[in-house]
Order: C-alpha cells, then sequence, then structure tokens
C-alpha cells in the first residue's frame, strides 16, 4: 500500500495559481493561460460608484484586449448574488469600462473552452476598435 496521498493534475495546478474565489473562476483563469491569453488576476480597478469612487477588483484583467474585464457570475440562482452582478454591469458601462460576464452555462460541454475564448476575442476586437475611433 502506497503511504503518500495520489496527487492530482489539478492540486499541482493550484498551488501555483493566483487564488480564485471559485471553480468556475479556475476554470476561466485555466483557460486564459491555455490561450496564453495575459491577464490580472483581481487588478485594483477605480470606479465612479454611487456617488463616490471606488476600488474594485474585477476576476480577470485583460490588458491586451484594451483593458476588457471578465467576471465569473457563478451563483445567478440567488437574488442578492444576482442582483450585486446586474449592479456590476451597470457600474462598468457607465464607467466606460468594457466588462464580459461568464456564467456557469458557458463553462459547460466538451468545446467549451473554444466557444468561450471565440467570445473573449470578439469581445476583444470590439474594444479595439471603438478604441481607434
Amino acid at each position: 500500500m502506497n503511504a503518500h496521498p495520489v496527487r492530482r493534475l489539478e492540486d499541482d495546478l493550484a498551488r501555483s495559481e493566483p487564488p480564485y474565489r471559485s471553480k468556475g473562476e479556475a476554470q476561466v483563469g485555466r483557460m486564459l493561460d491555455r490561450y496564453e491569453i495575459p491577464f490580472i488576476h483581481e487588478q485594483p480597478t477605480l470606479l465612479y460608484d454611487r456617488g463616490r469612487y471606488r476600488v474594485w477588483r474585477p476576476d480577470f484583467t485583460l490588458s491586451s484586449y484594451g483593458g476588457l474585464i471578465l467576471e465569473y457570475a457563478g451563483m445567478m440562482d440567488r437574488p442578492d448574488y444576482a442582483a450585486g452582478i446586474r449592479h456590476k454591469r451597470r457600474a462598468y458601462a457607465v464607467n466606460q469600462i468594457p466588462a464580459m460576464f461568464i456564467y456557469p452555462n458557458d463553462l459547460r460541454g466538451p468545446a467549451w473552452p473554444q466557444r468561450l475564448i471565440r467570445r473573449v476575442y470578439q469581445a476583444g476586437r470590439s474594444v479595439r476598435y471603438r478604441a481607434r475611433s
């Protein structure tokens, strides 16, 4: 009998990753790594919100995609959480910060990484195009 616990690939990866807050957030981070898209996890970002400036920490900031923010919204079945996500969406729009929201259904099925990365590429192209206009 082997006295050493069996190491899992996910355990090994977790030691070298940012401290993700959920399994879904970790999936998104790993996808970005797989497609070699540089990101900053929870980069402090200044926004004007509810009458004052606040510092938010978006899940992922893609500086090479015009500062596109990716937010994983994993608990939309909870009304208070869903209201918070709607508020985030409005606040990013008011502050003219490009943001893309990712939901649990976006991370399902065998081809989810390809579908999601296509959305990221399209959103990034849109952000870069608007910046040039």
